[in-house]
């Protein structure tokens, strides 16, 4: 229970508020923490004392010279569910001590409740994870979620949506911040919220396939939120509600639909997904195959790789793109026909149009190579 290392802990946070000498001792008498570190170690007569008797026990410098490790001061026994658990003393004048007696011990004893609900919070969370861990990709015949569900006070027939959240922010691992976001979700008590690993976060959202504007609007918010805490590369992914036996979909589907969402689409609905699907199944090398095809020769011209991109956001339209990109439509047509002489490609052509936007959807599907590419307007 009272460990060197939380002992430690709170000989510091004593020191914030006293400045007198600090020790805490384990109730056979060694001392485990203190101010001075050359008292670690030592047998401290006074503290065990105290611990039998579970009171307080002034020390004067007379006990100085007949007990073993002790100095002027007072000693408290320190209690955690109506048991000693340790001691804590201060040395000084017994006098001048005694008045910080109390505030000491409720110092003590508060920074002892606190440790062991973080320790209770932190296992009940580590036992959820690991339960969302095996519901999503363990068999379901290799584990009994209902009597797993039911420990945890959760009903596993209500359908969920897993939604994958990237914060992109490791302080969010912190338990303190963690807890703070789970508050700011709003969460009832049949969604969970687990951590992912890398500043990333599991939900399951209770809902229905026709509460799609409902999740869309609390995914908004949840965003919003998280990006007004300091987190503005907030990206999330969004799966299909499903029943329990299907959760491993809509996790896929979530965590696909996350590895499309970027800076100006930071929300993704899987379902939402047409093109992308297939870009998923492409080999790296393949696409890399295919941007040497089609749009690798204009790389070096970024006025003929925007003007590209400006036509594609266009729909084609050499009207709307001449007045965005500010150019006469003779100097658009003139781009064109660069762009058709070192790639062979028309941008015209419907077919050839076709190809040069899939190129930019891999071009964006990487980050490096999006970074190089010019900005549309």
């Amino acid at each position: 229970m009272l460990t060197m290392t939380l002992a430690e802990k709170i000989v510091d946070e004593v020191k914030k508020v006293l400045t007198e000498e600090i020790i805490i001792a384990q109730t056979n008498g060694t001392i485990i923490a203190a101010t001075d570190p050359a008292r670690v170690g030592q047998f401290h007569e006074g503290a065990y004392l105290t611990s039998v008797e579970g009171q307080k026990r002034i020390l004067t410098k007379d006990d100085q010279q007949h007990m073993k490790g002790v100095k002027a001061g007072i000693n408290l026994p320190i209690y955690f569910k109506q048991e000693v658990i340790g001691v804590i003393g201060m040395t000084g004048d017994p006098v001048h001590v005694s008045p910080f007696g109390e505030i000491l011990r409720k110092m003590t004893e508060l920074l002892i409740h606190e440790h062991e609900f973080f320790q209770e919070t932190e296992t009940d969370e580590r036992q959820l994870e690991a339960f969302v861990f095996d519901w999503l990709h363990l068999p379901e015949t290799a584990i009994d979620l209902t009597e797993k569900a039911s420990r945890l006070q959760l009903d596993i027939n209500k359908e969920r949506a897993v939604v994958l959240i990237d914060c992109q922010d490791e302080s969010f691992m912190k338990q303190k911040q963690y807890k703070e976001l789970k508050e700011t979700l709003h969460l009832n008590s049949q969604e969970i919220i687990v951590r992912w690993g890398h500043g990333r976060f599991l939900l399951m959202l209770q809902t229905t396939a026709d509460d799609r504007k409902a999740l869309q609007q609390r995914l908004f918010h949840i965003h919003a939120s998280l990006t007004a805490r300091s987190s503005p590369g907030v990206l999330i992914g969004a799966g299909k509600p499903a029943a329990a036996h299907l959760m491993k979909q809509s996790f896929q589907q979530a965590f696909r639909a996350l590895k499309m969402a970027h800076a100006d689409t930071p929300i993704v609905f899987d379902e939402d997904l047409t093109l992308e699907l297939f870009m998923e199944e492409v080999s790296q090398e393949t696409k890399e195959v295919f941007l040497d095809r089609t749009i690798a020769p204009l790389l070096p011209y970024p006025e003929l790789v925007k003007t590209l991109r400006v036509l594609m956001t266009s729909d084609c339209s050499l009207k709307y793109t001449a007045e965005a990109m500010h150019v006469h439509i003779n100097t658009l047509h003139y781009r064109l026909k660069r762009i058709q002489d070192l790639t062979t490609l028309d941008p015209k052509r419907m077919q050839d149009a076709m190809l040069f936007y899939l190129a930019f959807m891999l071009l964006d599907d990487d980050p490096k190579k999006r970074s190089e590419q010019p900005d549309i307007l």
